[in-house]
């Protein structure tokens, strides 16, 4: 389909996994800020998940995990990737601070279909290489918020890492994964085209909140995202 293998690009603090030129995963040697959107997701886990089980769709390089070790979230990590060549990338930086991790290579789907018990919270990071760019799989859209809503523990939250469609527009992505659930906030970048949506079935605070609450994690650890986010509320159909 016209997706070339992600490479890897050595860095001065890590490595980079990189696929058509979008940035699948910054892998870092040491904790610490990616000054990317990985930093957003984990400060989305950091704050909405004070409890400890936490899934990975779509490992990649672990990109979040730097970042949320940096801010003190000791979470177990459970990631699933098609592709193992991240996680040994991540392993040979990380794997002296890199904390809790499982990985499976394996189908997103059906790995969450046969997990065992509910998660905390769900980090939804898939994409798929196609003509020269990175979209996100229709399967993101289609049929994993439904499932991602029916693993949540009671309380749980969602975070999405969406990417512009090919085939939709953004409004009409956005409605169809956030369908499931009840309650959301959207973020927004200035310098990534990236949108991250938060989603629960139990009310979040409100977006202005969401903000400080997001900003303060990422200034924690000196992350550029600090200044870059902006979030907005999301009107959700009720259920």
């Amino acid at each position: 389909m016209g997706g070339a293998k992600p490479v890897v690009e050595q860095t001065r603090r890590g490595a980079r996994l990189v696929q058509n030129g979008s940035v699948l995963s910054e892998v870092l040697a040491a904790p610490g800020a990616t000054d990317s959107v990985f930093d957003v997701l984990a400060a989305a886990v950091h704050q909405f998940s004070p409890a400890d089980r936490v899934g990975l769709l779509g490992f990649a390089g672990g990109g979040m995990i730097a970042p949320l070790r940096a801010m003190g979230g000791g979470h177990s990590i459970s990631g699933v990737d098609l592709d193992r060549a991240g996680y040994d990338l991540f392993c040979g930086l990380s794997s002296g601070w890199k904390g809790e991790v499982r990985f499976a290579q394996a189908d997103a789907i059906e790995w969450l279909r046969s997990a065992r018990g509910g998660f905390d919270l769900l980090v939804e990071d898939l994409s798929v290489g196609r003509d020269g760019d990175v979209f996100k799989p229709d399967v993101s859209i289609d049929t994993l918020p439904a499932l991602i809503q029916a693993k949540l523990n009671p309380g749980g939250v969602a975070v999405f890492n969406l990417l512009p469609p090919d085939s939709r527009t953004w409004a009409e992505m956005t409605t169809k994964v956030c369908a499931p659930f009840r309650f959301g906030v959207q973020v927004l970048f200035e310098s990534f085209y990236n949108r991250v949506v938060v989603l629960g079935d139990e009310a979040l605070p409100p977006a202005r909140a969401v903000s400080r609450m997001l900003r303060g994690a990422l200034g924690r650890i000196g992350s550029e995202m600090e200044t870059d986010i902006s979030v907005r509320s999301l009107r959700l159909a009720k259920r």
